[in-house]
């Protein structure tokens, strides 16, 4: 799934606590999926449709790797996709970080996020179950956040994603909904939307799945 130059890499890592700086990051959390509205992967572990095909944004309002790397202002769009459930494992993923980002805030970025700088939230427990991780790609990425009407793209059309709220059938008033889970690894409490338009076009990913489930979070993690 995605770009001219393609990594076959087992997500496995053997980097030790003490070779990872500490690190932390607070940002928003734009979910898109191909299951139907609120996701029954957040209730049975299984997904609608039998595979798992989603494409994320987190913009990172504040963090950092160590002493020295900020991720302040930092965008990073990712796509991944599992053949069956999440934890049957054999997923494929791939960065698309903001070319704004620096070599060491691109390196912290991909660590984070492939699980290699392991602590909480979804990376370091995600990391397992993908058999491939592609060359990630810097790119413009334009993004808007504004809660359920947050959208994320790349300008040259591989990526374009749009959210929009559930409308009342009678009334037409726009609807309030949230999927709360005290024990979430992600987010204990966000907003649920659907997808106006969810689709990406490269070399290994090709996939719209528009009309279905997104969330909108403000999310915090760390590490290690």
């Amino acid at each position: 799934m995605s770009s001219s130059t393609t990594s076959t890499t087992n997500a496995t890592t053997t980097t030790t606590a003490a070779e990872i700086p500490r690190w932390y990051m607070k940002a928003d959390y734009v979910e898109t999926c191909n299951c139907d509205y609120g996701c029954p992967c957040n209730f049975t572990g299984f997904p609608t449709y039998g595979n798992c095909r989603s494409l994320y944004l987190l913009h990172i309002r504040e963090g950092y790797f160590g002493d020295n790397v900020k991720l302040d202002g930092l965008e990073v769009i990712d796509a991944v996709s599992w053949p069956k459930a999440i934890h049957e494992g054999n997923g494929t993923i791939q960065l698309f970080i903001t070319k704004n980002a620096d070599e060491e805030q691109r390196q912290a970025i991909i660590r984070i996020i492939t699980g290699q700088a392991k602590g909480d939230g979804p990376f370091a427990l995600f990391a397992p179950t993908y058999k491939y991780i592609l060359d990630p790609q810097f790119v413009d990425i334009r993004a808007k956040v504004d809660g359920r009407k947050s959208s994320f793209s790349i300008p040259d059309g591989r990526i374009d994603v749009q959210l929009e709220n559930f409308v009342n059938p009678v009334s037409g008033e726009e609807q309030d909904v949230k999927l709360q889970l005290p024990k979430g690894f992600i987010f204990k409490v966000a907003d649920v939307a659907k997808t106006k338009i969810m689709r990406i076009l490269t070399p290994n990913f090709n996939f719209d799945h528009s009309g279905k489930n997104a969330f909108y979070a403000v999310v915090e993690f760390k590490g290690p």
